[in-house]
């Protein structure tokens, strides 16, 4: 499995010229490009060169000579009436070998969708990288949560349930060292997700499930599962969610996370028979 601190995204030149002093190796064209790319993550909105090289402390020039690098391989479109680059189809294509990687999915997808469908809510798979939560895949009920987690969705991992889960797997001091990194980083969210952080972690070790009231920001109840099946050199997480105003927070400990307890052990024993 992959450990906390072994992927880092990098947010600025000044962190590329941080990690080039320590691997020598290291290919910072390939990385400033990869950085653009990030940037259509973060904020998911056509952007200007201008913008880009002010977020990221690229000279101007560079950018542009990577925007239309890669504009020609179909990871980038620009709208030449607005001036701004969004991200290209070459970009979904990329990550789909990634949504795709294990078999598994295919055979919980109906366990997965007939729980969002008895909940009226949302359930899905996710993994880590760097301080956030990637979602791989969703089954979810049509007048479920507002916020439908759809593939490629990009959380933190202190703001959602299946993060908190993978938090409350790693030792003290990895989980120190982590969180010490979101408070560097993200002070505003860590600052919003303490409390509830905390809680959440007591009830993982109590009942085996994380949860979240709301603390994404989006009204919704979550409860959060790590589970053991490897995904990669990563493990599968496994959230689910229904609007805040449809369960209260006994509720959510009583009847949805044993629920998802439940559907992870099923994952893991179809994983196991493989």
């Amino acid at each position: 499995m992959t450990t906390p601190t072994a992927i880092r995204r990098l947010r600025h030149q000044t962190d590329l010229e941080d990690w080039r002093e320590d691997n020598p190796h290291f290919a910072g064209t390939l990385a400033k490009g990869l950085m653009i790319l990030q940037c259509f993550v973060t904020e998911p909105r056509p952007h200007a060169n201008s913008e880009l090289s002010d977020k990221l402390g690229i000279p101007r020039p560079t950018v542009t000579r990577l925007c239309q690098t890669l504009q020609a391989l179909g990871y980038l479109d620009h709208d030449a009436r607005l001036d701004r680059y969004f991200i290209g189809p070459a970009a979904v294509a990329l990550g789909y070998p990634y949504v795709i990687a294990t078999p598994l999915l295919a055979h919980i997808r109906p366990a997965m969708q007939a729980l969002a469908l008895s909940i009226e809510g949302a359930v899905s798979v996710g993994v880590t990288i760097d301080l956030d939560v990637i979602y791989i895949e969703s089954m979810v009920h049509e007048q479920g949560t507002l916020m439908r987690p759809a593939v490629g969705a990009v959380r933190g991992v202190v703001e959602t349930a299946m993060g908190r889960a993978w938090l409350g797997s790693l030792n003290a001091e990895q989980r120190r060292a982590f969180l010490a990194r979101v408070e560097q980083a993200r002070p505003q969210e860590i600052e919003r997700c303490r409390a509830g952080l905390q809680a959440s972690l007591a009830t993982l070790a109590q009942h085996g499930f994380s949860t979240n009231y709301g603390d994404s920001g989006y009204g919704v109840h979550a409860v959060g599962v790590a589970s053991r099946i490897p995904y990669g050199s990563r493990q599968l997480l496994f959230n689910c969610a229904v609007p805040g105003h449809r369960l209260k927070p006994k509720e959510l400990v009583q009847r949805l996370g044993p629920r998802l307890v439940d559907l992870v052990a099923f994952a893991e024993r179809q994983n196991s028979l493989r």
